[in-house]
């Protein structure tokens, strides 16, 4: 696949790809530990990554409103829960995530919940995505590399969910692989802008990266000390296309012999159904979805795409019940089907 994200990693992987993604659909419990092959590292502590209900919801993101979502209440020293993913050392790395900052503990200063490790058993956490407190009701974002921490200029508001991405970049060369962070508030671009929120440079390289951590504040004193923060949505990609930031997602890189596109599945639909595709050559392709006089109600991607087949999410809820058509337009090929929404 073209996996930011997210928030957004194969190990000498040629083609772009999704790594890893994590809806939270768990069940309401005290600990993510042994579910869906999250595991504990450090000592077993009281102070637990939990989950709790509903998951949290952004416009446009693949993972809104889907299973459940995390709760980290930043006890000092709380757990650690890792999940690993195949290695990557080279290319892009990003991670795709929803937060929300429900509250700032009174003596909260600055610290973080979710970032990458290396590979193996050995403890290298790295690219977190930090939370500086402002005041009781608001923060900025920050990314560590691995040296120091690089934070917005924006100042963001408490139980706001926000989308946040990540991006490692293995560079050749000493000590400068980067970590870019972009955060969005109300939509998301179909392709990766070119300023990031924040930047970061500082710090030695990584040899490897192949795990994501999620932390209750371990080992971070009382950095973010009594302060509740939801982080829900997890993908990580080898690009910005496959972090289902748009709906999209490239399910093979082999190049097909011809153009083509399929019937939506499911359908009847109620309301997310799925649209696949196919494309030869790279190029740009735009979707949209028209009523049944063929007026344009949305348009749902207008990207450009390697070659390859995809998988487009879409979601009606804000649609009545009734026959719509969706339709592909490129260069090259026009083609349309029909859909039925059933509510």
């Amino acid at each position: 696949m073209n996996k930011i994200i997210l928030l957004f990693i194969f190990c000498g992987s040629v083609f772009s790809q999704t790594l890893f993604q994590d809806d939270i659909v768990y069940p309401v419990r005290d600990s993510l530990e042994g579910l869906g092959g999250w595991n504990r590292s450090g000592l077993n502590s009281p102070y637990n990554v939990k989950i709790v209900a509903p998951g949290l919801s952004f416009p446009g993101y693949s993972g809104t409103g889907t299973g459940n979502t995390l709760l980290f209440t930043n006890n000092p020293d709380g757990d650690i829960v890792l999940h690993s993913f195949p290695t990557q050392t080279e290319g892009n790395v990003y991670l795709a995530c929803m937060i929300r900052v429900d509250s700032l503990g009174t003596n909260a200063t600055q610290g973080y919940n979710i970032c990458f490790d290396a590979a193996g058993s050995s403890t290298n956490l790295n690219t977190q995505l930090y939370i500086q407190k402002s005041t009781s009701n608001t923060f900025k974002f920050g990314i560590r590399k691995r040296g120091s921490v690089a934070y917005t200029s924006s100042v963001y508001n408490i139980s706001t969910t926000y989308l946040a991405v990540m991006k490692y970049s293995f560079i050749a060369g000493a000590d400068n692989d980067s970590a870019k962070l972009f955060i969005f508030s109300s939509s998301i671009p179909s392709n990766e802008p070119v300023s990031p929120a924040a930047f970061s440079v500082s710090g030695t390289d990584n040899v490897n990266i192949g795990e994501v951590a999620v932390t209750n504040l371990y080992s971070q004193g009382t950095a973010l000390n009594l302060s509740n923060i939801k982080i829900d949505g997890i993908r990580i990609s080898t690009s910005w296309i496959n972090l289902g930031l748009t709906g999209i997602e490239q399910t093979s890189s082999t190049v097909p012999s011809g153009y083509y596109l399929g019937q939506n599945f499911p359908n009847p639909f109620n309301p997310v159904t799925n649209i696949y595709f196919s494309i030869p050559e790279a190029q740009n392709v735009r979707i949209v979805i028209m009523n049944m006089l063929g007026e344009e109600i949305t348009e749902l991607i207008n990207n450009d795409l390697a070659a390859g087949t995809f998988k487009l999410s879409y979601n009606a809820e804000n649609l009545s019940s009734g026959v719509y058509l969706y339709r592909i337009e490129t260069a090259k090929f026009t083609d349309s089907r029909k859909m039925l929404l059933i509510k």
